[in-house]
């Protein structure tokens, strides 16, 4: 789940909402190598590498002998007595203009680069803060060898940011911006960002339509990837092939847009969630209406690597970690950086020989290595990162407010077994029973990181997680922040609630409105190999099964009592109680000796053994047991289920009292007199009872025999 702050979880559940999108389009070579930048005469605090970070927004907290830098009171960092400045410093010359806002010597910045095949567009940002100015007459050259192949010349300029397209140079390898007047006077000239490309934001203005999917494939036997189309309008055919002066042979693969959706915050402010970074691919464009729109089919950097031939590197990695890394470094040096491993799992050791991984597709060393290490491969949203973690238990609260129909419930296909061929030199066919032994489906896994019993337990663990149980289809308006491996709990009624892993789930935006979001949860009951499970609801004794000598327990201690509401006034209503909340939940799986006995005691901390839940943690939404699809220690149940470690809704606030004065006639000693008297509309109401909290359990499941 990404982070999300309490003010966006009120106005994306809210009865009304508005929805905001935006992505930022960056239309430059991907093989782009950036150099150091140079000027005419730099200041010693410039930073030049960040004429390349993307941050477009200086900081202007320093002083210098500008006229008028100097503010009192305002914290500035002096210069040159503080060389290293803080913050967004960019490029700045030394040369000031005068008081004609001149410069006496023309001052440029120029931004090197290499690996660019061909540029028809660029974009330079300038100070956007009143104290800096910007430059008010000023020449943009595309050059090459020191050459410019482009000059494009600005006059009585304002903007802090400007584009430069309409033009094509081939390998080129620099821009230089040369400023002979400011805006101000006693100023220096000074840049933000020079980017060699379209690099734009494109809002509900521009974009036409849009639609994102997410998934991904828990078992590591396929690897579907997120996929997202942008159709934008292209009434000026900056995007039209035949358009010479357009920049539509700008457009190569590998080029990543970010996208994000925002909702509107009750105090007027936005935030946004990244649902991923999505790339060019090859033919992944088309024009419709004779050129006036433009649609990109864009995938995410699964996608990406998926089908591309992995070229082993010379030294074979030898930990998970290592091959991550050898996979995305397939798609060029600036992608070198971009994915992640869980710290846990990232040094793993995963060994093969170079044979078995030469000719096949980097999807499919992918999808090996996580396999064997019992992780799963995704395309972070919040990064748009190739990463590698383990499952998770925690995800979003689906009530059936924020869906647009009844949850849809399916059948997931059961399995029957998995025959593994290990790679132990022997190609020893090694089979771990399915969760149906009825099913007519195996799956048959040759997995070269795979070469004993043990790893292969652990992929099979990670397979039977996909197989058995339910698939829930839900078509809702939408949480961006939710992720692709989230466990959400479907709140089906008052009492009664589901759960299941996040697998798929769409965004579209329709009329400007963020609506029919798709998703699938799956239900696997195929989950850590464990085919018996009991719940203990009762203080008492357990003894473990005879043979078995591994469990998976799963402590819920009790929910907590919603407090009542207080009573109606006269002058107010009376204030809401507070929801009770979940009990503590602590889960793992533990070694065991035979027939050993546990002590169960059932209670404000549930026990069993050496085992106590008060180890545990609430979670925001409960804790998800997808092996079961049960939910346990949920906030604010309004009727808990025994065992459940729910804990009680709040009690509502007393009504407030209403009266009005009302003026009648009485008759005293038979004359009519008029008189004023209040009337009573409404009593004040007393507040209502919280509800209790539920009692907790303990759910143990043990395992069935390993394979054979």
């Amino acid at each position: 789940m990404i982070e999300r702050s309490s003010a966006y979880k009120a106005a994306i559940t809210g009865d009304s909402r508005r929805m905001l999108l935006r992505a930022i389009i960056e239309i430059i070579d991907p093989d782009i190598v950036h150099g150091v930048g140079t000027s005419s005469g730099a200041m010693d605090f410039s930073k030049p590498e960040q004429l390349v970070d993307k941050e477009m927004q200086l900081s202007s907290d320093y002083v210098t002998l500008e006229s008028n830098r100097w503010i009192l009171g305002r914290g500035f960092n002096l210069v040159p007595a503080s060389k290293k400045i803080p913050g967004q410093i960019g490029m700045v010359c030394k040369g000031v203009s005068g008081a004609d806002r001149i410069f006496a010597t023309p001052q440029w910045i120029e931004q090197p680069f290499t690996g660019v095949s061909i540029l028809q567009a660029c974009s330079v940002f300038f100070p956007d803060a009143d104290l800096d100015g910007v430059p008010e007459d000023f020449t943009v050259e595309i050059r090459q060898g020191g050459t410019a192949y482009h000059t494009q010349t600005f006059t009585g300029n304002r903007a802090s940011q400007v584009s430069v397209d309409g033009f094509t140079v081939y390998e080129p390898d620099a821009i230089r911006v040369t400023a002979t007047k400011w805006s101000l006077p006693g100023r220096r000239m000074r840049a933000a960002e020079i980017r060699p490309g379209v690099y734009e934001t494109w809002d509900g203005d521009i974009i036409a339509s849009f639609d994102v999917a997410q998934q991904g494939d828990i078992s590591c036997l396929s690897l579907p990837y997120g996929t997202c189309t942008l159709r934008m309008d292209n009434l000026d055919r900056r995007f039209e092939p035949r358009n010479k002066n357009g920049i539509f042979l700008s457009l190569e693969e590998r080029q990543g847009i970010p996208v994000e959706i925002a909702v509107l915050l009750e105090d007027g402010k936005v935030e946004y969630k990244q649902v991923g970074v999505f790339y060019q691919y090859a033919g992944g464009w088309r024009t419709g209406d004779n050129g006036l729109t433009m649609q990109w089919d864009l995938v995410d950097i699964v996608g990406l690597v998926a089908e591309r031939t992995f070229i082993p590197p010379e030294s074979i990695p030898t930990n998970l970690a290592g091959w991550i890394a050898a996979v995305v470094a397939q798609l060029g040096s600036n992608f070198a950086d971009l994915w992640h491993v869980d710290p846990n799992y990232s040094d793993l050791p995963l060994t093969c020989d170079k044979a078995d991984v030469t000719g096949v597709s980097c999807g499919d060393v992918l999808r090996w290595a996580c396999m064997a290490t019992g992780t799963w491969p995704r395309a972070d949203a919040r990064t748009g990162y190739l990463t590698a973690e383990p499952l998770w238990n925690e995800g979003n609260e689906l009530t059936l407010d924020n869906l647009e129909s009844y949850p849809v419930m399916k059948a997931n296909d059961d399995l029957a077994a998995i025959i593994f061929t290990l790679n132990d030199g022997n190609k020893t066919q090694y089979v771990v029973s399915g969760n149906s032994t009825s099913s007519s489906k195996t799956v048959s896994v040759a997995n070269p990181f795979i070469k004993d019993a043990t790893a292969a337990l652990t992929a099979a663990r990670l397979i039977l997680a996909a197989y058995g149980g339910n698939r829930l289809e839900t078509v809702g308006r939408g949480d961006p922040a939710g992720e692709i491996g989230d466990v959400d709990t479907v709140w089906l009624n008052e009492s009664a609630a589901t759960t299941g892993r996040r697998i798929m789930q769409s965004f579209g935006f329709q009329s400007g409105v963020l609506r029919g979001c798709r998703s699938t949860l799956l239900q696997a009951d195929g989950s850590f190999l464990y085919q018996s499970r009991a719940a203990i609801t009762q203080s008492g004794t357990w003894k473990a099964p005879a043979g078995v000598n591994t469990l998976r327990i799963i402590l819920v201690g009790k929910g907590g009592d919603g407090t009542g509401g207080t009573d109606g006034s006269w002058e107010a209503p009376g204030i809401d109680g507070v929801n009770g909340a979940g009990g503590r939940v602590w889960a793992a799986t533990v070694t065991i000796n035979p027939e050993q006995e546990f002590a169960v005691q059932i209670g404000d901390n549930t026990v069993f053994g050496p085992y106590s839940s008060a180890n545990g943690k609430v979670y925001e939404h409960g804790y998800t047991d997808v092996a079961s699809g049960s939910s346990y220690g949920r906030t604010g149940v309004a009727v808990p289920l025994a065992g459940s470690g729910d804990g009680g809704k709040y009690g509502a606030g007393g009504v407030k009292g209403n009266r009005h004065r009302e003026e009648r006639t009485v008759y005293v000693d038979g004359n009519p007199v008029k008189v004023n008297r209040w009337v009573t509309d409404n009593e004040p109401g007393k507040g209502k009872p919280g509800v209790s909290g539920a009692t907790g359990c303990v759910v143990v499941y043990w395992d069935k025999e390993g394979g054979t």
